[in-house]
């Protein structure tokens, strides 16, 4: 299952290995809270809705049994790479990344072993994901409407 299409806000709530070389990641869908005023420090910025958590959001949990490496960055310092393509999913497959690169660089791992290297990047409001693995991510809807 892939994320449903059209525009969320994810939120990474979890991400942990429930065994060994194993990852999970769970998101929510954040939704627009009330309308109020917002400061920052003593700035005063207006009004604006934030973007919440609640009992109504949507949850997915994201599984890779196993993976070569995974990077955690802040989305703040993200930056796109010359020839990469604009993300359109918050889930997708990278081809000739720089991710890729330092993972083949840096470790034994390559396309005969332990098999066709797969570079997975996560896009969320406040998270950048990046896991390399040689199969693709498990994703499942675990709380929320539909679920």
């Amino acid at each position: 299952m892939d994320f449903p299409e059209g525009h969320m806000n994810l939120c990474l709530t979890k991400i942990g290995e429930p065994s060994e070389n194993s990852l999970r990641i769970v998101v929510a869908e954040g939704v627009l809270g009330q309308l109020s005023p917002i400061k920052f420090g003593e700035i005063d910025l207006g009004e604006g809705r934030p973007i919440e958590v609640t009992s109504e959001s949507r949850h997915f949990e994201i599984n890779w049994d196993a993976y070569v490496a995974y990077a955690v960055r802040n989305e703040s310092y993200w930056k796109a790479e010359p020839q990469e393509p604009r993300m359109i999913n918050h889930l997708s497959r990278r081809v000739d990344s720089a991710f890729l690169e330092f993972v083949s660089t840096t470790t034994f791992a390559d396309n005969d072993y332990p098999g066709p290297l797969q570079h997975w990047a996560l896009s969320t409001l406040t998270h950048c994901v990046d896991v390399v693995s040689v199969q693709p991510p498990r994703v499942k809807q675990i709380k929320g409407k539909g679920s």
